[in-house]
Protein backbone atom coordinates (compact mmCIF):
# COMPACT_ATOMS: atom_id res chain seq x y z
CA UNK A 1 0.00 0.00 0.00
CA UNK A 2 1.32 3.43 -0.90
CA UNK A 3 2.03 5.68 2.01
CA UNK A 4 0.66 9.20 1.99
CA UNK A 5 3.46 11.77 1.88
CA UNK A 6 3.85 13.82 5.03
CA UNK A 7 3.21 17.56 4.66
CA UNK A 8 6.39 19.62 4.57
CA UNK A 9 6.99 22.70 6.76
CA UNK A 10 6.86 25.85 4.63
CA UNK A 11 9.28 28.76 5.02
CA UNK A 12 8.29 30.60 1.83
CA UNK A 13 5.05 32.05 0.49
CA UNK A 14 2.87 29.62 -1.45
CA UNK A 15 2.87 30.05 -5.22
CA UNK A 16 -0.25 27.90 -5.60
CA UNK A 17 -3.08 27.31 -3.16
CA UNK A 18 -3.33 23.90 -1.48
CA UNK A 19 -7.12 23.76 -1.57
CA UNK A 20 -7.22 20.47 0.34
CA UNK A 21 -5.62 22.19 3.34
CA UNK A 22 -7.89 25.23 2.98
CA UNK A 23 -11.05 23.09 2.92
CA UNK A 24 -9.88 20.98 5.87
CA UNK A 25 -9.08 24.00 8.03
CA UNK A 26 -12.22 25.99 7.13
CA UNK A 27 -14.62 23.06 7.61
CA UNK A 28 -12.89 21.97 10.80
CA UNK A 29 -13.00 25.44 12.33
CA UNK A 30 -16.63 25.95 11.25
CA UNK A 31 -17.85 22.78 12.93
CA UNK A 32 -15.69 23.46 15.96
CA UNK A 33 -17.13 26.99 16.18
CA UNK A 34 -20.63 25.48 16.39
CA UNK A 35 -19.60 23.60 19.51
CA UNK A 36 -17.82 26.66 20.91
CA UNK A 37 -20.79 28.91 20.11
CA UNK A 38 -23.05 26.54 22.04
CA UNK A 39 -20.68 26.16 24.98
CA UNK A 40 -19.96 29.79 25.89
CA UNK A 41 -23.56 31.00 26.45
CA UNK A 42 -24.47 27.63 27.98
CA UNK A 43 -21.83 27.98 30.69
CA UNK A 44 -22.99 31.52 31.52
CA UNK A 45 -26.64 30.42 31.66
CA UNK A 46 -25.90 27.48 33.94
CA UNK A 47 -23.74 29.57 36.27
CA UNK A 48 -26.56 32.14 36.53
CA UNK A 49 -29.11 29.39 37.21
CA UNK A 50 -26.93 28.18 40.09
CA UNK A 51 -26.90 31.61 41.69
CA UNK A 52 -23.52 32.91 40.50
CA UNK A 53 -23.26 36.69 40.43
CA UNK A 54 -22.55 38.66 37.27
CA UNK A 55 -19.03 39.20 38.63
CA UNK A 56 -18.39 35.46 38.95
CA UNK A 57 -19.79 34.80 35.49
CA UNK A 58 -17.48 37.48 34.10
CA UNK A 59 -14.47 36.10 35.98
CA UNK A 60 -15.23 32.64 34.65
CA UNK A 61 -15.14 34.03 31.11
CA UNK A 62 -11.83 35.72 31.98
CA UNK A 63 -10.43 32.31 32.99
CA UNK A 64 -11.04 31.21 29.39
CA UNK A 65 -9.14 34.24 28.08
CA UNK A 66 -6.32 33.53 30.53
CA UNK A 67 -6.09 29.98 29.19
CA UNK A 68 -5.82 31.39 25.68
CA UNK A 69 -2.93 33.63 26.68
CA UNK A 70 -1.00 31.11 28.77
CA UNK A 71 -1.21 28.40 26.11
CA UNK A 72 1.02 30.50 23.86
CA UNK A 73 3.97 29.50 26.04
CA UNK A 74 3.39 25.87 25.05
CA UNK A 75 3.15 26.54 21.32
CA UNK A 76 6.93 26.51 20.57
CA UNK A 77 7.43 23.11 22.22
CA UNK A 78 4.38 21.68 20.47
CA UNK A 79 5.52 22.97 17.07
CA UNK A 80 8.93 21.32 17.49
CA UNK A 81 7.62 17.92 18.62
CA UNK A 82 4.44 17.55 16.55
CA UNK A 83 3.14 18.41 13.11
CA UNK A 84 0.48 21.10 12.83
CA UNK A 85 -2.26 18.57 12.09
CA UNK A 86 -1.28 16.55 15.15
CA UNK A 87 -1.36 19.64 17.39
CA UNK A 88 -4.83 20.57 16.14
CA UNK A 89 -6.11 17.02 16.70
CA UNK A 90 -4.60 17.03 20.21
CA UNK A 91 -6.34 20.34 20.91
CA UNK A 92 -9.65 18.94 19.67
CA UNK A 93 -9.31 15.81 21.81
CA UNK A 94 -8.40 17.93 24.84
CA UNK A 95 -11.43 20.14 24.20
CA UNK A 96 -13.70 17.08 24.01
CA UNK A 97 -12.33 15.80 27.33
CA UNK A 98 -12.86 19.19 29.00
CA UNK A 99 -16.43 19.44 27.68
CA UNK A 100 -17.16 15.96 29.03
CA UNK A 101 -15.82 17.07 32.40
CA UNK A 102 -18.27 20.01 32.42
CA UNK A 103 -21.08 17.42 32.26
CA UNK A 104 -19.62 15.51 35.21
CA UNK A 105 -18.45 18.18 37.67
CA UNK A 106 -20.74 20.93 38.96
CA UNK A 107 -18.69 22.83 41.54
CA UNK A 108 -17.76 26.44 40.82
CA UNK A 109 -14.07 25.84 41.50
CA UNK A 110 -14.01 22.96 39.01
CA UNK A 111 -15.68 25.10 36.37
CA UNK A 112 -13.03 27.79 36.73
CA UNK A 113 -10.30 25.19 36.17
CA UNK A 114 -12.18 23.65 33.26
CA UNK A 115 -12.82 27.05 31.66
CA UNK A 116 -9.08 27.78 31.83
CA UNK A 117 -8.32 24.35 30.32
CA UNK A 118 -10.87 24.97 27.59
CA UNK A 119 -9.13 28.20 26.58
CA UNK A 120 -5.77 26.42 26.64
CA UNK A 121 -6.94 23.66 24.27
CA UNK A 122 -8.94 25.94 21.99
CA UNK A 123 -5.99 28.24 21.36
CA UNK A 124 -3.84 25.48 19.89
CA UNK A 125 -6.58 24.80 17.35
CA UNK A 126 -6.86 28.40 16.23
CA UNK A 127 -3.12 29.21 16.24
CA UNK A 128 -2.07 26.26 14.10
CA UNK A 129 -5.25 26.30 12.02
CA UNK A 130 -4.79 29.95 11.00
CA UNK A 131 -1.05 29.57 10.41
CA UNK A 132 -1.73 26.49 8.28
CA UNK A 133 -4.43 28.32 6.32
CA UNK A 134 -2.01 31.12 5.44
CA UNK A 135 0.81 28.74 4.51
CA UNK A 136 -1.49 26.87 2.12
CA UNK A 137 -2.86 30.00 0.41
CA UNK A 138 -1.36 31.91 -2.49
CA UNK A 139 -1.41 35.66 -1.89
CA UNK A 140 -3.59 36.44 -4.92
CA UNK A 141 -6.54 34.72 -3.22
CA UNK A 142 -5.51 35.20 0.41
CA UNK A 143 -8.16 37.84 1.09
CA UNK A 144 -10.94 35.66 -0.27
CA UNK A 145 -9.76 32.63 1.69
CA UNK A 146 -9.56 34.74 4.87
CA UNK A 147 -13.09 35.98 4.18
CA UNK A 148 -14.42 32.44 3.71
CA UNK A 149 -12.65 31.36 6.91
CA UNK A 150 -14.22 34.26 8.82
CA UNK A 151 -17.65 33.46 7.37
CA UNK A 152 -17.33 29.82 8.40
CA UNK A 153 -16.30 30.74 11.92
CA UNK A 154 -19.14 33.23 12.40
CA UNK A 155 -21.65 30.75 10.93
CA UNK A 156 -20.63 28.33 13.66
CA UNK A 157 -21.12 30.97 16.34
CA UNK A 158 -24.61 31.69 14.94
CA UNK A 159 -25.67 28.04 14.80
CA UNK A 160 -24.22 27.06 18.20
CA UNK A 161 -26.50 29.11 20.49
CA UNK A 162 -29.53 28.03 18.44
CA UNK A 163 -28.88 24.44 19.55
CA UNK A 164 -29.35 25.25 23.26
CA UNK A 165 -33.19 25.15 23.11
CA UNK A 166 -32.96 21.78 21.30
CA UNK A 167 -30.55 20.18 23.76
CA UNK A 168 -31.64 22.01 26.92
CA UNK A 169 -29.50 22.91 29.90
CA UNK A 170 -30.22 19.91 32.10
CA UNK A 171 -28.29 16.67 32.71
CA UNK A 172 -25.17 17.79 30.83
CA UNK A 173 -26.65 16.66 27.49
CA UNK A 174 -25.47 19.77 25.63
CA UNK A 175 -21.91 19.36 26.89
CA UNK A 176 -21.93 15.68 25.94
CA UNK A 177 -23.25 16.53 22.48
CA UNK A 178 -20.47 19.13 22.04
CA UNK A 179 -17.87 16.59 23.13
CA UNK A 180 -19.15 14.12 20.52
CA UNK A 181 -19.13 16.78 17.77
CA UNK A 182 -15.57 17.83 18.61
CA UNK A 183 -14.42 14.19 18.75
CA UNK A 184 -15.84 13.56 15.27
CA UNK A 185 -14.06 16.68 13.99
CA UNK A 186 -10.81 15.39 15.52
CA UNK A 187 -11.19 12.03 13.77
CA UNK A 188 -12.02 13.61 10.41
CA UNK A 189 -9.19 16.14 10.75
CA UNK A 190 -6.69 13.40 11.56
CA UNK A 191 -7.63 11.57 8.35
CA UNK A 192 -7.89 14.54 6.00
CA UNK A 193 -4.84 16.46 7.23
CA UNK A 194 -2.55 13.61 6.15
CA UNK A 195 -3.21 14.62 2.53
CA UNK A 196 -2.08 18.21 3.06
CA UNK A 197 0.99 19.21 1.03
CA UNK A 198 2.39 21.87 3.38
CA UNK A 199 2.19 22.91 7.00
CA UNK A 200 3.47 25.81 9.16
CA UNK A 201 7.13 26.03 10.13
CA UNK A 202 8.60 25.37 13.58
CA UNK A 203 8.57 28.07 16.24
CA UNK A 204 11.03 29.19 18.90
CA UNK A 205 9.89 31.11 21.97
CA UNK A 206 12.21 33.96 21.00
CA UNK A 207 10.18 34.41 17.79
CA UNK A 208 7.24 35.80 19.80
CA UNK A 209 8.90 39.01 21.07
CA UNK A 210 10.64 39.33 17.70
CA UNK A 211 7.27 39.34 15.96
CA UNK A 212 5.84 41.82 18.48
CA UNK A 213 8.69 44.23 17.71
CA UNK A 214 8.29 43.74 13.96
CA UNK A 215 4.49 44.04 13.75
CA UNK A 216 3.07 46.27 16.53
CA UNK A 217 0.47 47.77 14.18
CA UNK A 218 -0.77 44.33 13.18
CA UNK A 219 -1.12 43.31 16.82
CA UNK A 220 -2.95 46.58 17.45
CA UNK A 221 -5.59 45.49 14.91
CA UNK A 222 -6.15 42.21 16.74
CA UNK A 223 -6.16 43.91 20.14
CA UNK A 224 -8.84 46.28 18.85
CA UNK A 225 -10.87 43.39 17.47
CA UNK A 226 -10.72 41.55 20.80
CA UNK A 227 -11.68 44.75 22.62
CA UNK A 228 -14.75 45.34 20.41
CA UNK A 229 -15.74 41.67 20.19
CA UNK A 230 -15.83 41.02 23.93
CA UNK A 231 -17.42 44.37 24.77
CA UNK A 232 -20.13 44.17 22.12
CA UNK A 233 -21.18 40.56 22.58
CA UNK A 234 -21.08 40.70 26.38
CA UNK A 235 -22.63 44.13 26.97
CA UNK A 236 -24.80 44.84 23.92
CA UNK A 237 -27.79 42.95 25.41
CA UNK A 238 -27.48 44.97 28.63
CA UNK A 239 -27.34 48.23 26.65
CA UNK A 240 -30.54 47.35 24.79
CA UNK A 241 -32.50 46.18 27.83
CA UNK A 242 -31.44 49.30 29.76
CA UNK A 243 -32.83 51.32 26.86
CA UNK A 244 -36.24 49.64 27.06
CA UNK A 245 -35.84 46.71 24.65
CA UNK A 246 -37.10 43.27 25.66
CA UNK A 247 -34.77 40.42 26.61
CA UNK A 248 -35.74 38.56 23.42
CA UNK A 249 -34.94 41.64 21.33
CA UNK A 250 -31.57 41.98 23.04
CA UNK A 251 -30.72 38.34 22.33
CA UNK A 252 -31.86 38.73 18.72
CA UNK A 253 -29.62 41.78 18.36
CA UNK A 254 -26.55 39.66 19.12
CA UNK A 255 -27.68 37.14 16.49
CA UNK A 256 -28.11 39.98 13.98
CA UNK A 257 -24.54 41.12 14.68
CA UNK A 258 -23.31 37.61 13.90
CA UNK A 259 -25.34 37.49 10.70
CA UNK A 260 -23.70 40.77 9.67
CA UNK A 261 -20.30 39.22 10.34
CA UNK A 262 -21.15 36.12 8.30
CA UNK A 263 -22.60 37.88 5.27
CA UNK A 264 -19.89 40.54 4.99
CA UNK A 265 -16.68 38.51 5.27
CA UNK A 266 -16.61 36.90 1.78
CA UNK A 267 -17.24 40.30 0.15
CA UNK A 268 -14.58 41.86 2.35
CA UNK A 269 -12.21 39.09 1.27
CA UNK A 270 -12.69 40.06 -2.38
CA UNK A 271 -11.88 43.68 -1.53
CA UNK A 272 -8.73 42.58 0.30
CA UNK A 273 -7.46 40.96 -2.92
CA UNK A 274 -8.25 44.05 -5.01
CA UNK A 275 -7.26 46.98 -2.77
CA UNK A 276 -4.57 47.87 -0.23
CA UNK A 277 -5.23 45.67 2.80
CA UNK A 278 -4.13 48.25 5.34
CA UNK A 279 -6.54 50.76 3.83
CA UNK A 280 -9.38 48.21 4.14
CA UNK A 281 -8.36 47.62 7.78
CA UNK A 282 -8.54 51.37 8.48
CA UNK A 283 -11.96 51.48 6.80
CA UNK A 284 -13.18 48.64 9.06
CA UNK A 285 -11.94 50.51 12.12
CA UNK A 286 -13.69 53.68 11.00
CA UNK A 287 -16.93 51.79 10.26
CA UNK A 288 -16.72 50.19 13.72
CA UNK A 289 -16.53 53.60 15.40
CA UNK A 290 -19.28 55.00 13.19
CA UNK A 291 -21.76 52.14 13.69
CA UNK A 292 -21.29 51.90 17.46
CA UNK A 293 -21.48 55.68 17.72
CA UNK A 294 -24.82 55.59 15.91
CA UNK A 295 -26.03 52.87 18.29
CA UNK A 296 -25.34 55.24 21.20
CA UNK A 297 -27.60 57.86 19.61
CA UNK A 298 -30.42 55.66 18.28
CA UNK A 299 -33.12 54.57 20.79
CA UNK A 300 -32.83 50.88 21.72
CA UNK A 301 -36.42 50.30 20.59
CA UNK A 302 -35.91 51.83 17.13
CA UNK A 303 -35.86 49.62 14.01
CA UNK A 304 -32.54 51.26 13.13
CA UNK A 305 -30.72 49.16 15.73
CA UNK A 306 -31.02 46.10 13.45
CA UNK A 307 -29.15 47.37 10.36
CA UNK A 308 -26.70 49.20 12.64
CA UNK A 309 -26.09 45.97 14.58
CA UNK A 310 -25.41 44.05 11.36
CA UNK A 311 -23.03 46.79 10.17
CA UNK A 312 -21.24 46.87 13.52
CA UNK A 313 -20.72 43.09 13.49
CA UNK A 314 -19.45 43.14 9.91
CA UNK A 315 -17.09 46.03 10.66
CA UNK A 316 -15.40 44.84 13.83
CA UNK A 317 -15.03 41.23 12.68
CA UNK A 318 -13.64 42.59 9.43
CA UNK A 319 -10.71 44.00 11.41
CA UNK A 320 -9.59 40.46 12.18
CA UNK A 321 -10.13 39.23 8.62
CA UNK A 322 -7.85 42.06 7.45
CA UNK A 323 -5.22 41.22 10.07
CA UNK A 324 -5.21 37.54 9.12
CA UNK A 325 -4.80 38.37 5.44
CA UNK A 326 -1.96 40.84 6.11
CA UNK A 327 -0.20 38.35 8.39
CA UNK A 328 -0.05 35.70 5.67
CA UNK A 329 1.24 38.17 3.09
CA UNK A 330 4.01 39.72 5.18
CA UNK A 331 5.29 36.80 7.31
CA UNK A 332 6.35 33.23 6.57
CA UNK A 333 7.91 30.22 8.28
CA UNK A 334 8.37 30.45 12.06
CA UNK A 335 7.32 34.12 12.09
CA UNK A 336 3.93 33.14 10.68
CA UNK A 337 3.30 30.75 13.59
CA UNK A 338 4.68 33.41 15.97
CA UNK A 339 2.21 35.87 14.51
CA UNK A 340 -0.73 33.51 14.93
CA UNK A 341 0.35 32.91 18.54
CA UNK A 342 0.78 36.62 19.22
CA UNK A 343 -2.68 37.21 17.72
CA UNK A 344 -4.22 35.01 20.41
CA UNK A 345 -2.45 36.96 23.17
CA UNK A 346 -3.55 40.28 21.70
CA UNK A 347 -7.13 39.05 21.32
CA UNK A 348 -7.20 37.73 24.90
CA UNK A 349 -5.81 41.01 26.24
CA UNK A 350 -8.35 43.05 24.30
CA UNK A 351 -11.10 40.69 25.41
CA UNK A 352 -10.24 41.21 29.06
CA UNK A 353 -9.79 44.99 28.85
CA UNK A 354 -12.83 45.84 26.68
CA UNK A 355 -15.69 44.87 29.02
CA UNK A 356 -13.83 46.28 32.04
CA UNK A 357 -13.28 49.68 30.41
CA UNK A 358 -16.87 49.79 29.19
CA UNK A 359 -18.14 48.87 32.65
CA UNK A 360 -16.28 51.80 34.20
CA UNK A 361 -17.43 54.14 31.40
CA UNK A 362 -21.10 53.19 31.71
CA UNK A 363 -20.90 53.63 35.48
CA UNK A 364 -19.58 57.18 35.10
CA UNK A 365 -21.71 57.97 32.03
CA UNK A 366 -24.93 55.90 32.06
CA UNK A 367 -25.89 54.75 28.57
CA UNK A 368 -22.36 55.15 27.18
CA UNK A 369 -21.70 51.39 26.94
CA UNK A 370 -20.27 51.57 23.43
CA UNK A 371 -18.27 54.79 23.85
CA UNK A 372 -14.91 53.00 24.32
CA UNK A 373 -15.43 51.13 21.02
CA UNK A 374 -16.24 54.41 19.29
CA UNK A 375 -13.02 55.97 20.56
CA UNK A 376 -10.91 52.92 19.71
CA UNK A 377 -12.51 52.59 16.25
CA UNK A 378 -12.00 56.20 15.16
CA UNK A 379 -8.65 56.50 16.92
CA UNK A 380 -7.43 53.21 15.49
CA UNK A 381 -8.33 54.27 11.94
CA UNK A 382 -6.28 57.45 12.35
CA UNK A 383 -3.33 55.55 13.82
CA UNK A 384 -3.28 53.00 10.99
CA UNK A 385 -3.51 55.67 8.26
CA UNK A 386 -0.84 57.82 9.88
CA UNK A 387 1.57 54.95 10.47
CA UNK A 388 1.13 53.58 6.95
CA UNK A 389 1.76 57.03 5.45
CA UNK A 390 4.87 57.33 7.62
CA UNK A 391 6.05 53.89 6.47
CA UNK A 392 5.42 54.77 2.82
CA UNK A 393 7.43 57.97 3.30
CA UNK A 394 10.38 56.00 4.64
CA UNK A 395 10.28 53.75 1.59
CA UNK A 396 10.29 56.74 -0.74
CA UNK A 397 13.40 58.25 0.86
Amino acid sequence: MDQIAQPQPSTAPATATDWNSVVVVVLGITIFAIAQGLTHPLISLLLAERGASDLLVGLNATAFMLGLGISVLAVPRLSRRMRAGQVIVAGLIGTAVVLSAFAIFDTLAAWFILRFALGFCVNAIYVFGEAWLNVATADKVRGRVSGIYGAGMTAGFVIGPMMIPLLGTENGLAFAACAVIVSLVAFAFAQLSRRAKVEPGKLELSDLPRFARAAPLLLFLVLTFGFADALALALAPLHLTAGGASVNAAATFVAVMHVGMFVAQPFLGILLDLRDRWFIAAACLFATGLSFGALLLVPATSWLVWPLGALAGAAFFGIYTCALSILGREYHGPMLVAGASAFSVAYALGGMVGPAVSGVTSTLLPGATFLPVVVVGFGGALIVIRQRKKFAGLLDE
